[in-house]
């Protein structure tokens, strides 16, 4: 939590006793130290600018001093994640401490309110499943991990923990004290709560749930006095007093459970604290804090992008695009034994199929249909990250992505006798999670006679299992010639036999 984090923070620079660690910090006790604004050029967009600095701009000059909506900047770039409806199928979004800002339809009216958007990140975390679309998600097949509420390190609870409480409605309690408390074993009751006049209910909203219901969930004092406050915002470069401070709707979304007690690790203690999830932020009250920190909202955004790319971290083009044969703008056509052609082009490298990395696409057209293939190049070799599946129309119908990416082939591999074996989650927006898996053994270096020519390359045999929806429930084994400079020149499996007829290299 924010305020345990600053004080954990002051007793590590306490504790090294060094002048350029114990200056800084006495003159920052002073309150004389300058605060360092954020820059503009640190966020996306203009708009996330604004949004960001009406409610935050205020804590980081030091106007005032209470928690932060978002954060004190930033902590990514400007990234493009996949979003099926947006604009080519991608939009601009952006990582602060407490949630994520999205700009989806960036052509719609700027002076609207919804016009930037925050993500449903704790929805996401609790369910498990990775928005994509507005109806289109990755499913991990369980919730994340990652504590909600404490230390980083607490064990309980987890997002993963609130997936039986959220989108059941509660029948109304105003009144009444939030004493439902969430334990490893399940629920049960923490009476002393009912003693707490921070933990009476004294809202009930209800909403349309995601499942066309009504449902309704209350709120404690504690939260809806936080949600509805009011305080220092800036407008127009000036400071104002705005009633309330902020939108509770736009910042926290509805809530999608009644909140419960849980006892976490805080500052290394066992410490009860209220947590509700909301579907864009998670609220905590911890009433041993301080006046002013007991109400504070969860590093959601943290969370979730630990928890989204914890197995796809950003990674950028290493050299190594023409050894493998992915130069940008090769094409390549097959023939089949079965009396059809194949025909493969790569093309410019994304920087969207997974966001804060690049890979090069390689758009493959066969009989059975188009298939774009997203492949990483490291200084550990070519990795296959991924693909999406093509209908007619160059519309994408489906999606896989491996978490994490599997280790196809390096130059450092490419030894008679090598093998490896790589594991990963193929995660589809058409099929729950499947495991997958591709085993790779290199034979000899031997000349193969092509239709495009007496080419030099290594023979792989390459056993591969959920990497492909065809191959999901039993392995499929095919042999590989892999020549450097141009890739693949020739496979076969018990079914089929495809060799390279013509490869013109890229730029």
């Amino acid at each position: 939590m924010e305020y345990a984090q600053r004080r954990a923070s002051q007793r590590r620079a306490w504790q090294k006793w060094n002048i350029r660690f114990l200056l800084p910090l006495v003159i920052g006790l002073l309150g004389i130290w300058p605060v360092q604004p954020s820059r503009a050029q640190d966020f996306a967009a203009p708009a996330f600018v604004a949004r960001w600095a009406r409610t935050d701009r205020p804590i980081q000059t030091g106007a005032v001093v209470r928690t932060w909506l978002w954060g004190p900047s930033p902590f990514t770039p400007a990234l493009y994640e996949r979003y099926r409806e947006a604009p080519g199928g991608v939009r601009l979004v952006q990582y602060f401490d407490k949630g994520r800002m999205e700009l989806t339809y960036p052509n719609s009216d700027p002076t609207a309110p919804w016009y930037v958007t925050g993500g449903l990140l704790t929805r996401e975390l609790i369910s498990g499943r990775i928005q994509v679309g507005d109806s289109t998600f990755f499913d991990t097949g369980s919730g994340a991990t990652v504590p909600i509420a404490g230390d980083p390190d607490t064990p309980f609870p987890t997002y993963a923990d609130f997936a039986a409480l959220v989108d059941h409605t509660q029948p109304k309690r105003t009144g009444l004290a939030a004493t439902a408390a969430l334990t490893p074993s399940g629920l049960t009751q923490y009476t002393d709560a009912a003693q707490d006049p921070n933990a009476q209910f004294v809202q009930y909203i209800t909403y349309r749930g995601p499942s066309g219901q009504t449902v309704g969930y209350n709120i404690p004092r504690a939260f809806w006095t936080f949600m509805t406050q009011s305080g220092v915002a800036e407008q127009d470069g000036q400071l104002v007093t705005a009633s309330p401070l902020f939108d509770w709707l736009f910042v926290l979304g509805y809530p999608i459970a009644d909140p419960v007690w849980a006892q976490v690790r805080l500052r290394g203690e066992p410490t009860w604290v209220l947590i509700q999830p909301f579907e864009r932020r998670v609220l905590t009250y911890t009433p041993t804090n301080p006046a002013g920190w007991q109400v504070e909202m969860g590093n959601v955004g943290q969370h979730y992008y630990r928890w989204r790319y914890q197995f796809t971290p950003p990674t950028t083009l290493a050299p190594g695009a023409a050894y493998y044969g992915l130069q940008p703008g090769s094409r390549w056509t097959y023939t089949t034994t079965a009396g059809t052609q194949e025909k493969w082009e790569t093309l410019d490298p994304s920087v969207s199929f997974i966001a804060g990395s690049a890979f090069i696409p390689r758009k493959e057209t066969a009989p059975q249909g188009t298939r774009v293939t997203y492949w990483a190049i490291t200084n550990r070799g070519v990795f296959f990250t991924g693909y999406d599946r093509l209908d007619q129309n160059g519309t994408v119908t489906e999606t896989t992505m491996f978490w994490p990416a599997l280790r196809f082939l390096s130059v450092l591999d490419l030894s008679e006798g090598v093998q490896w074996t790589v594991t990963a989650t193929a995660l589809s927006t058409d099929a729950p999670p499947r495991p997958a898996s591709l085993h790779v053994e290199v034979q000899e270096n031997e000349l193969v006679s092509t239709t495009y020519g007496l080419v030099p390359a290594w023979r792989l045999r390459v056993t591969m299992q959920g990497v492909l929806p065809e191959n999901a429930t039993s392995p499929q084994t095919l042999t590989i010639w892999f020549s450097p400079g141009i890739g693949i020149v020739q496979w076969t499996s018990d079914a089929l036999a495809v060799q390279l007829v013509s490869f013109q290299p890229g730029d």
